[in-house]
């Protein structure tokens, strides 16, 4: 029998793959041996059943395997990839976040698509903020080396993912590979700030990145349904080190800023977007400048930089005011 069959009539019994199972049969679908059809009703099994964690650890390991890799000597390197998905409308946080973040001088190497369920996907507005998303790889280590940040774009660093595309696309509905992006970063970044939207989602992704050997990472989800440090309510965090998950809870007051209105994020498209983030970075105050700076302020805390969050917003503020954060999009720009 097709392994991809006998492991559909697996997950449709109830039962979990194990990092092994997982591991070689996205392997087949990567490597293009694997039929669209089988493809397609793996993934739904596995939709129907829920993504285990061993299901999410074995799939990252296999993408891995057939990524392209940016090589860097950075010791320590972040990424801000999350999941996406949350439906909130807002401007790209987490694009702004790497952007103020590289300026406050901790190297950023953040992966990235075009939209998918979102208005706007971190390549969209990049693109129209004028980066060159489509390098290659040497480009994208060559940027890192240089600029202390780069874009790594998803399709040209994982081309094997070309075999799962149609299938994806047919489905439309969210599957194992959404899940995905933020647990392959093509430079294998040693911290991530990965936002998530589903409480469901956030624990599994916690415990994979913990069997994926991070050197920290913390999973964020707003209260409020953001997939991002949030000002509008309370902010959830899975602090990962190792094999350790601490959970965390934490308020506006905690980054010494006041409460904001996620009214006050939305972007229409990557337009838009990309007006507020230029906005910020030259200083405009507000909503949108005040949540960047939270989640750098995190990132910040994240890697040592900072002991507390509220030093982590004086430096974000700093980055942003004095210049640096506008200068540094302009060095990605080239």
């Amino acid at each position: 029998m097709d392994p991809l069959q006998s492991a559909t009539d697996i997950v449709r019994s109830g039962t979990d793959l194990t990092v092994s199972q997982t591991s070689d049969l996205i392997g087949l679908m990567l490597e293009g041996k694997a039929s669209d059809e089988a493809i397609g009703s793996l993934l739904l099994g596995l939709r129907e059943k829920g993504e285990s964690v061993s299901e999410l650890v074995g799939a990252a390991l296999a993408m891995r395997q057939h990524m392209t890799p940016i090589p860097h000597q950075c010791a320590v390197l972040l990424d801000t990839c999350g999941t996406g998905g949350s439906g909130s409308g807002t401007f790209n946080i987490s694009t702004a976040t790497a952007i103020v973040v590289a300026a406050a001088g901790i190297p950023v190497a953040k992966h990235g698509n075009r939209k998918a369920t979102s208005k706007t996907g971190s390549a969209d507005v990049l693109a129209e903020l004028g980066v060159a998303i489509e390098s290659s790889a040497d480009a994208v280590a060559q940027t890192l080396e240089r600029v202390g940040l780069c874009f790594c774009f998803a399709p040209k660093l994982h081309p094997a993912m070309k075999h799962v595309g149609q299938v994806r696309r047919q489905l439309g509905v969210p599957t194992l590979f959404n899940l995905l992006g933020p647990l392959c970063n093509p430079a294998g970044a040693t911290h991530q700030l990965l936002g998530t939207g589903r409480g469901a989602d956030q624990q599994k992704i916690a415990s994979a990145l913990a069997q994926l050997q991070t050197t920290r990472s913390l999973v964020v989800r707003g209260e409020d349904g953001q997939d991002e440090v949030t000002l509008a309510s309370g902010t959830v965090v899975l602090d990962v080190q190792q094999n350790a998950i601490q959970e965390l809870h934490w308020t506006p007051e905690a980054f010494g800023l006041e409460s904001v209105s996620t009214a006050d994020l939305q972007a229409a498209d990557p337009s838009e977007s990309a007006v507020i983030i230029r906005d910020l970075l030259a200083g405009k105050p507000g909503a949108c400048r005040d949540t960047v700076i939270a989640n750098t302020a995190a990132a910040l805390w994240l890697v040592g930089k900072t002991n507390d969050l509220a030093s982590g917003s004086v430096l974000a503020a700093e980055a942003i005011d004095s210049g640096a954060a506008k200068d540094k999009l302009a060095q990605l720009v080239g």
